[in-house]
């Protein structure tokens, strides 16, 4: 279908081209015909004649309106159909990555922002298909009129021939590099755009109001754009050399060419249907004008490029990442991990970073059993959930599932045995039933199972109770969307990750599973703690130790290390880091009374 457009494309662009200029000659013939016709009478040959080309003429103007309605719906539908594709590859460039730090590069935020919006901007790269036809049905008729004014004097077609591609050219890259210089500013303009979201969208909106700093934002939104756009204001100032020398030989070029055409009529050396012709001609070399579409070819040869630069760069990132290709095919079994995972000598820190997060770091990980991580902020708790699931790679070392390198598994199949609820948890302004189904996209059509593992976190009666049900979108930014408290939130997220472990994740990481919920809700969950991790390689992170205190096995990670190992009681016994924090958080809800050692209370 796209390759039937694009040919009905071509047809008509040139139909637009071919039809001014020989509706022009024509007319010219015409004229000279009318002139015979008037002297010879209505009944002559003449006449005749004149009558044949005035339908010609009649059946090509015609013609030629018909043509550019469909030349303008065909160059629409392409464009429309070039937006979404460019906006596709922008999708799989950005997530061709297994990893996540590629988005947190300065440089390819930079890039991204330049063509993310690709579809969707105030100059879009449909706006080029839609001009392109225009563009090129005129070079086409400038180019078939100079050929017509060959026919009057050679030289002068071929200065015409010359100047008006040598001036066009040279306005297109003054328009190239106003758009490559505008890009330059990507990151002055991604913190401009992130002042103004902060005022238009939700998130900011209840501190923007009680502290007062709107006007804050509104002037610090008017210096950082007044700052980006400088540069760009700088680069479109015409450049008085260029205007002139373009402008000046065109303009010479003109008079020139009007003053030869006259002064052949005043001699006598050109009929008046010739002298027609040659003026429609003259007039229709100056088609290769330069206006709002020539803009458009000059964004979409800056963006288009940027696209691809990005996907040649994600994809680098991509391959660099996999350390051993070749291997990557490794399927994974759906009973994977079947004995343990591993971390052995792993190293890790942050990109553009010093600072290790992990260094040498050891750790086995019993399959089926339940595994608790506390520590300090910033200890690296988080960190090693995201090399487990291979959001990033250890610096140094590796992680092993059942002996096999974690490098070499297939990530998609791995992935799928990891269900991950993340502190920072997404609440997605979708339907409840996406929600949860996005745990395990390619389950999502079933609501048996949503259903089981919404009633497993205590979630499903609110979902029930909703407007539309499963089908009620949360955000009240939608027509009757609702939206929920944090400790449901996390509920509904919770459940989205045991969706995961029904359509067979075996390994369920909680980070903080707990922290927006009220007592009574913490405490049912607890009570939901054993039955929702049986069978489970479970990893919880968490600062509640009534929480941790369920686990199997608690680790206390200290400067990149697995400083503390043992149960709830060997650790109190130990009276190290983990009694000291137990201490101290039950001491909260035993008033007079500190815990310690084996006589510890439960907090």
């Amino acid at each position: 279908m796209g390759r039937t457009r694009t040919w009905a494309l071509a047809v008509c662009v040139v139909l637009a081209a071919a039809l001014p200029i020989a509706i022009a000659v024509t007319t010219g013939l015409l004229i000279g015909a009318i002139v015979d016709a008037v002297k010879a009478g209505p009944d002559s040959p003449a006449a005749g004649t004149a009558v044949g080309l005035l339908v010609a003429i009649g059946a090509m103007v015609v013609v030629e309106r018909a043509v550019m309605p469909i030349m303008a719906a065909s160059a629409s539908t392409l464009g429309r159909d070039l937006d979404r594709y460019l906006q596709e590859r922008v999708l799989a460039a950005v997530n061709r990555p297994g990893g996540i730090a590629h988005l947190e590069d300065p440089a390819i935020q930079d890039e991204i922002r330049i063509v993310r919006g690709l579809g969707m901007s105030a100059y879009r790269p449909s706006q080029t298909v839609e001009a392109l036809p225009t563009v090129l049905a005129n070079w086409l008729g400038a180019l078939g009129s100079v050929v017509v004014l060959f026919a009057f004097e050679w030289w002068l077609g071929l200065l015409w021939l010359i100047a008006w591609p040598l001036v066009v050219y040279r306005m297109q890259s003054d328009y190239a590099r106003i758009g490559e210089e505008g890009y330059k500013q990507s990151t002055e303009l991604r913190g401009v755009e992130y002042t103004r979201d902060l005022a238009l969208t939700g998130p900011a909106a209840k501190e923007i109001r009680v502290w007062g700093i709107n006007n804050w934002l509104v002037d610090r939104f008017d210096r950082t754009w007044r700052s980006a756009i400088a540069p760009v204001r700088d680069a479109r100032r015409p450049r008085p050399l260029v205007v002139l020398a373009s402008s000046g030989t065109i303009l010479a070029l003109n008079v020139a060419s009007f003053a030869l055409l006259s002064y052949g009529a005043i001699r006598g050396n050109l009929e008046i249907g010739a002298l027609a012709v040659f003026i429609q001609a003259l007039l229709g070399a100056n088609s290769y004008a330069v206006g709002d579409e020539h803009f458009y070819l000059s964004y979409a040869s800056v963006t288009v490029p940027k696209l691809l630069t990005l996907e040649e760069r994600l994809s680098a990132e991509a391959t660099a990442g996999e350390r051993e290709p070749k291997a990557l095919s490794a399927a994974v079994s759906p009973e994977v991990p079947e004995k343990a995972i591993r971390f052995e000598g792993v190293s890790f820190h942050y990109p553009r970073t010093e600072r290790a997060v992990l260094s040498n770091f050891d750790l086995e990980i019993t399959a089926g059993r339940s595994l608790a991580i506390v520590g300090e902020n910033g200890a690296g708790k988080t960190t090693l959930v995201k090399l487990l699931s291979g959001l990033y790679e250890p610096s140094g070392g590796r992680i092993t599932v059942d002996g096999a390198d974690l490098a070499t598994l297939d990530p998609q199949q791995w992935r799928r045995r990891v269900a991950v609820l993340f502190q920072d948890f997404s609440r997605y302004h979708l339907p409840v039933r996406d929600n949860i189904g996005l745990g395990a996209p390619e389950h999502a059509g079933d609501l048996d199972m949503m259903r089981a593992a919404a009633e497993k976190v205590g979630v499903l009666d609110v979902i029930e109770a909703l407007p539309h049900g499963w089908d009620t979108v949360l955000s009240r930014e939608y027509e009757n969307g609702v939206d929920l408290s944090g400790g449901q939130w996390q509920r509904i997220a919770l459940a989205r990750a045991l969706f995961a472990v029904e359509a067979g994740a075996r390994v369920l990481v909680l980070d903080e599973p707990t922290a927006a919920l009220d007592v009574r809700a913490e405490a049912d969950l607890y009570e939901r703690f054993i039955d929702l991790t049986e069978g489970l390689t479970t990893i919880l992170i968490s600062h509640r130790f009534s929480t941790v205190r369920r686990a199997e096995r608690i680790i206390v990670v200290r400067d990149g290390l697995v400083a503390e190992d043992g149960t709830h009681e060997e650790l109190l016994a130990l009276g190290g880091r983990y009694a000291h924090m137990f201490n101290l958080q039950a001491g909260r809800f035993h008033t007079g009374s500190v815990v310690s050692g084996e006589g510890a209370a439960d907090a």
